[in-house]
């Protein structure tokens, strides 16, 4: 039958056995928690990812918003300088026709008026 000897062996190797399967428990439950771990941070990234996405296409509506603004503020220069160059020029047209006029001796015929312009001034 069984000896005391044989009944300690057997008794520490069930206990050596159980302390394994509490041991493989526990790092299966260690892998489970690691496996959300990992769930959660790719969702997190996931997010992160998206919201990245959002942020550059605002940065980019954003910047060229501004850039159409500054090429607004430009075109508005520059047709501000060609209407006071066309005005100054009409200026110029009307101040010179007159200098001809009186110039121009009284008896002699005048000078034939210039063509009329395309860009309707006068």
């Amino acid at each position: 039958m069984w000896g005391r000897s044989n009944i300690g062996k057997t008794v520490e190797e069930l206990t050596d056995h159980l302390r394994l399967v509490d041991h493989v428990r526990a790092l299966q439950d260690g892998q489970k928690e690691i496996a959300e771990a990992i769930r959660t941070l790719n969702q997190r990234l996931t997010t992160m990812e998206a919201e990245f996405r959002v942020l550059k296409a605002e940065t980019q509506r954003d910047a060229l918003r501004e850039v159409q603004h500054a090429v607004q503020g430009v075109q508005t220069s520059m047709h501000d300088e060609l209407t006071r160059m066309a005005t100054r020029l009409a200026v110029l047209e009307q101040a010179l026709r007159r200098e001809v006029v009186r110039q121009a001796p009284t008896g002699a015929p005048r000078t034939p008026a210039a063509p009329p312009r395309t860009d309707g001034a006068r």
